[in-house]
């Protein structure tokens, strides 16, 4: 099989992609792989270290403010599908897919006008722009969860799978936890903004560090992001009152899988895929949904994991006064946190990627 995929801008749609391909070649064994992005998204670095061949076309965002932009973006993705066509011609994939990203709309269309099988992966609730226009026009478009049905149109051929993640750390709980000097007996709560951060709960963390030293059976597992590391760590030093043992602050989790697997707690931001690994790790979860993402998507993908009482959901204005009653709460009641991983990991499939694999083995079939 020959299988086009394109998916860019963000982690949250390249990661998903180059899952999707593994998933593939595991599934099929021998599979041509063409994968399509841009010159400026993290997907030129990721890609080309995973040995998949890797081609770019140039693609922008339509939702802009003020027409020079509207324009500008109409023009590219005109260019962009030209390009996309180029290369879909050159390729001759069976099968196309999109996981989204700005890169994800000219190269379906491409794919629609030449008459391509296409598959769309959509990892958020709310699924954006691009798999609403292309999905009635789609071979089969898979969604996270039942409740982003009712934002395609009826036509749509919707699948639901969870998002796909493969658990790659070997190490068990207790190993890593004695390999970071963490007793079986402790809390461990996780907790990261993203590769940048988030200052408004690296913010709510520097205020409520005190409190929660008081608490020795409390491990606190920071990452701060690149931008606020060294502000942070001055601002620590100044409040005082903790112990590196029990608070543990990094730039970065680059190894995050591990830290998950030694977390009783996660609290932080709730894209598709970080959603994705609480549920996969079976980590009850405090989501504070960036209010800087488009079209509030971070809130939904919350709202769907707090209706089904696998997390809580606290608005980014509401952390300063709802926090720490929230945070102590939880991390004082084991019984619950119990019941919420046990919630997370029954939404989890492990099974989903395989899953996926053979939705896009059925599409390039017909």
């Amino acid at each position: 099989m020959r299988l086009l995929i394109a998916g860019g801008g963000s982690g949250g749609h390249i990661y998903p992609a180059l899952t999707i391909v593994d998933s593939v070649r595991s599934l099929l064994g021998s599979v041509e792989v063409l994968y399509i992005g841009t010159n400026h998204g993290l997907e030129k670095d990721l890609v080309p270290r995973r040995n998949i061949p890797f081609a770019t076309i140039h693609a922008r965002g339509l939702l802009v403010k003020g027409w020079s932009g509207k324009v500008r973006g109409a023009v590219t993705a005109v260019g962009g599908s030209l390009e996309a066509m180029r290369h879909i011609r050159r390729f001759k994939p069976d099968v196309v897919v999109g996981t989204g990203g700005y890169v994800s709309g000219p190269v379906g269309l491409g794919a629609i006008v030449m008459g391509i099988p296409l598959v769309l992966q959509e990892q958020n609730v709310w699924p954006g722009f691009t798999n609403r226009a292309l999905g009635p026009r789609a071979k089969s478009v898979i969604v996270p969860f039942d409740e982003a049905r009712k934002y395609f149109r009826k036509e749509t051929r919707l699948t639901v799978v969870p998002n796909p993640v493969v658990v790659t750390v070997e190490e068990s709980r207790q190993q890593l936890r004695q390999e970071m000097g963490i007793s079986s007996e402790q809390v461990v709560i996780l907790v990261t903004g993203g590769s940048q951060g988030a200052d408004a709960i690296n913010r709510f963390w520097l205020h409520f560090l005190p409190k929660f030293a008081e608490h020795p059976q409390w491990v606190l597992l920071w990452a701060t992001g690149s931008r606020y590391f060294t502000a942070v760590k001055e601002e620590m030093s100044k409040i005082g009152g903790w112990e590196p043992k029990q608070v543990r602050v990094f730039e970065y989790f680059y190894e995050i899988q591990k830290f998950y697997r030694v977390s009783d707690l996660f609290m932080g931001r709730s894209g598709a895929m970080t959603i994705a690994d609480c549920l996969a790790f079976g980590l009850p979860s405090i989501l504070v949904p960036s209010p800087h993402v488009s079209e509030d998507h971070q809130t939904k993908n919350a709202e769907v994991i707090a209706s089904r009482d696998a997390g809580i959901l606290i608005a980014e204005q509401d952390l300063p006064k709802r926090g720490e009653t929230e945070l102590i709460a939880i991390l004082k009641d084991g019984e619950r946190r119990g019941k919420m991983a046990s919630i997370a990991l029954s939404i989890y499939d492990p099974s989903a990627s395989e899953k996926i694999a053979r939705a896009i083995s059925e599409a390039a079939r017909h």
